[in-house]
């Protein structure tokens, strides 16, 4: 099989590796598409902690068609178009996975945009809805809403029936209104602060998410939140961009001066008191250290899942590239110029693919 394997940091190369067969409670994917997350930006450059040590092979998502099942899963299972969420070695032609982490894919939905689902859809479920128990009537800020989280948080806020504001670039205000966000606010341009102040008549919002992360922007979201507020914490897109291409060892070792501050020794210091005197809470969100606990994700994936098919539930594809282009779909993503999710895909000429409605990029 053919995997993306970053050799060491800021590296990567395709390899021919061996077939794998699945375990117990296993099923072996025939990948078809696999999505893109700033958790593998991270990953290649070395600084997530979650990751297995050099070399690894990123990927939490794949598409694809079960072609062989181990012990314990039932043989009916081969031949079915699943998507999955997988711990790692996602970026490959051939996957292995948990049973209990793939779910059967409509007929109606393609490959690409099944790899597009997992993981922004079931963060955004566990920040909305698990933790963050929005209802109806509530306002929620988004902060990078064009992002893959952001679309997919729109989709579950405007099910509930609750408001949405988000922050964004001003060349993507118009494309998230056709989406259903109600209030876009140009993060470069704007103070989100009192524009949520004025959009929320000075109560302020009920959730918040942000997936910025480190002390400036925890401090001023948590200023952000109205009595009652939450504020849900699922990425540190700060800190990839501090480390940044910081290859000078001096110039290395300032930038993770900066990030053990900003997000650790300078973080604010949140206490069951002091939330208590504010009457806000804070909770953190990471899909990765969910695979102990399948129970949940499962559920969450099958009711996106129905979600697609009932219509509430739109991945949106920015793009997608061929398995021999991850370093560019990489860069689209650290530049941020995508909007919504990239997909991957390792063969564009596979016919089960039709990528007439899709920007295919190389």
């Amino acid at each position: 099989m053919r995997q993306v394997v970053f050799p060491k940091a800021n590296a990567i190369e395709l390899r021919e590796s061996a077939e794998p067969s699945p375990g117990a409670g296993e099923v072996r994917v025939r990948v078809k598409a696999f999505g893109v997350n700033f958790a593998d930006v991270m990953m290649k450059g070395g600084f997530y902690g979650d990751a297995p040590p050099f070399p690894n092979v990123a990927g939490y998502e794949v598409s694809g068609i079960v072609d062989a099942v181990g012990s314990g899963v039932g043989a009916e299972l081969i031949g079915t178009r699943v998507a999955a969420l997988t711990k790692f070695n996602g970026y490959a032609d051939t996957a292995i996975v948990s049973a209990q982490f793939a779910v059967r894919v409509p007929e109606t939905v393609s490959f690409v945009e099944a790899a597009s689902v997992p993981v922004v859809y079931l963060t955004a479920w566990m920040l909305l809805v698990h933790f963050g128990s929005i209802k109806k009537g509530e306002v929620v800020l988004i902060q990078n809403a064009g992002g893959g989280v952001g679309l997919a948080a729109i989709d579950i806020i405007r099910q509930i029936g609750a408001t949405s504001i988000g922050t964004a670039s001003a060349s993507k205000h118009a494309f998230l209104a056709s989406r259903g966000l109600d209030h876009a606010i140009d993060y470069r341009n704007q103070d989100f602060e009192p524009e949520v102040m004025r959009i929320t008549n000075g109560k302020g919002a009920d959730l918040i998410i942000d997936p910025i992360g480190g002390r400036a922007s925890w401090t001023k979201n948590f200023r952000c939140l109205r009595k009652g507020g939450r504020l849900g914490i699922f990425g540190a897109s700060s800190m990839a961009e501090t480390l940044k291409g910081q290859t000078n060892p001096f110039a290395l070792a300032w930038a993770w001066i900066q990030v053990a501050f900003s997000m650790v020794l300078g973080a604010p210091k949140w206490t069951g008191v002091g939330l208590m005197e504010e009457n806000k809470g804070v909770f953190g969100v990471n899909m990765a250290k969910m695979f102990d606990d399948p129970e949940y994700p499962k559920e969450w994936l099958l009711i996106v899942m129905k979600g697609i098919e009932d219509g509430w539930v739109r991945p949106h594809v920015d793009c997608v590239y061929e398995m021999t282009h991850v370093a560019e779909a990489h860069k689209r993503l650290e530049d941020r110029k995508s909007t919504g999710k990239i997909v991957i895909v390792p063969d564009l000429q596979d016919p089960v693919h039709d990528l007439s409605k899709f920007n295919v990029l190389s």
